[in-house]
């Protein structure tokens, strides 16, 4: 689903009301001048029915319509007005912002008939009686001034306050980023900085839960990282001595398992700092290119063992390169040797390839509620044998640090843990 921000959701609602409004004014603006023009059209043919029955005073007449009689010539007015209405008497014309009725010629009266012939001894008919010329109807002015003020200041308050509201939601909205910001600069810098609180509504409440949650979180913080350190140190005194006593044994059998105890001890209090570290995401990787083979012999080293012939390295052509943190790296392949040799008595087998590094081994299925590998502690029953269980979750984690995937598969009595390398974080040499 495409990114759609709240700011540009907001900025395109308004800037469509604000059009949509405009033009239903505009709309309604250019109805209203059809409309006066209308009615200015009625009050010209009033005037002029008026003026053919020869009102008296003429002009007061007109004056109280709001018309007068024009002295423009109205062959102007009809080459350059503008045409608006029409009958079959007259002409509205729009000039020069102002709109004249112009009267259209009155067709001439028929010619008189021919004189009957003249007979020998009678007298000739009179002569008809002459007739009136017509007048010709004057050019009428319109008076009245045709004004859309109100309209004009409506439109004008309603654009304000909608400009005006969008400015309010829009510093609104804006001081959400500033939260969104100020979020992410604590998530990026692991340092706890309050955020200013400015104003009482919902924003501003919003911002002090922020700041009150934050600050339990970097409290919680604080607490974590000194009773870690507290107990690495309280915890490496007694190993070191430990071990120190245990050379003094006689007993090369109980020296050696003294060692192995207190190395075993050792080992997981690494791992709990790597799991505190892997589970904060503090963990910062100096990635670099390396040979897979050299990770892999690095790994073997951190088992400790002093026989590693049960773990048998397929051969291959070619030596694959990775892009990674060599000691976090050596540490994951290292989880998944130890656990392979621990599970099972027989031969453990390591497959590189170009696209994944696979280690297999001879043993039981693991139980589908072992299988979340994201998750630490995950056993239901710990025991002397089984562990704490921290070996897959740390070895998963550093894997999809990485960028890489772990998988799981059983196949013929055999476990498969492979990790599969992203091809753009894989080369050949």
């Amino acid at each position: 689903m495409r990114k759609l921000s709240i700011v540009t959701l907001i900025t395109v609602f308004f800037a469509l009301s604000f059009v949509v409004i405009n033009i239903a004014f505009v709309i309604e603006y250019k109805r209203q001048i059809s409309d006066q023009e209308f009615f200015t059209f009625r009050r010209f043919l009033v005037a002029m029915k008026m003026m053919h029955d020869n009102v008296p005073d003429r002009n007061a007449t007109l004056a109280k319509l709001g018309i007068r009689m024009s002295d423009h010539d109205k062959n102007i007015l009809l080459q350059e007005g503008k045409k608006i209405l029409e009958d079959p008497f007259a002409d509205m014309i729009l000039y020069e912002k102002k709109l004249y009725l112009v009267p259209r010629k009155l067709p001439h009266p028929p010619p008189p008939p021919n004189e009957p012939f003249m007979r020998e001894g009678t007298f000739p008919f009179p002569p008809p009686p002459p007739k009136m010329r017509r007048e010709e109807p004057p050019v009428l002015e319109n008076l009245e001034e045709t004004s859309f003020y109100r309209l004009i200041i409506l439109g004008s308050i309603t654009n304000t306050l909608l400009l005006l509201f969008f400015g309010i939601v829009l510093r609104k909205v804006l001081r959400l980023s500033h939260l969104k910001s100020a979020i992410r600069t604590f998530g990026n810098t692991k340092k706890f900085q309050a955020i200013d609180v400015e104003s009482q509504d919902e924003l501003g409440e919003i911002a002090s839960e922020f700041n009150l949650a934050m600050e339990k979180i970097h409290l919680l913080k604080e607490a974590r990282t000194l009773f870690l350190r507290n107990i690495l140190h309280e915890l490496k005194t007694p190993i070191m001595k430990g071990k120190i006593l245990s050379n003094s044994l006689v007993d090369t059998k109980q020296q050696s398992q003294m060692e192995r105890i207190f190395e075993r001890l050792e080992t997981l209090l690494g791992e709990m700092v790597k799991v505190e570290k892997l589970s904060s995401d503090e963990w910062i990787l100096q990635t670099q290119e390396y040979r897979l083979v050299d990770i892999l012999d690095h790994a073997m080293d951190l088992l400790l063992l002093g026989d590693t012939k049960r773990i048998h390295l397929s051969p291959q052509e070619m030596a694959p390169l990775v892009n990674v943190d060599f000691e976090l790296f050596a540490t994951a392949i290292k989880n998944l040797l130890d656990n392979a040799l621990k599970h099972s008595s027989e031969e453990v087998a390591v497959d590189i390839d170009l696209e994944s590094i696979s280690i297999c081994s001879f043993g039981a299925k693991i139980p589908n509620e072992r299988l979340d590998f994201s998750r630490a502690f995950n056993r239901t029953v710990e025991g002397s044998s089984s562990g704490l269980g921290l070996g897959l979750y740390i070895a998963n984690a550093i894997v999809e640090k990485h960028g890489f995937r772990l998988s799981y598969l059983h196949v013929e009595g055999q476990n498969y843990f492979t990790i599969h390398f992203y091809p753009n974080a894989l080369h050949v040499k």
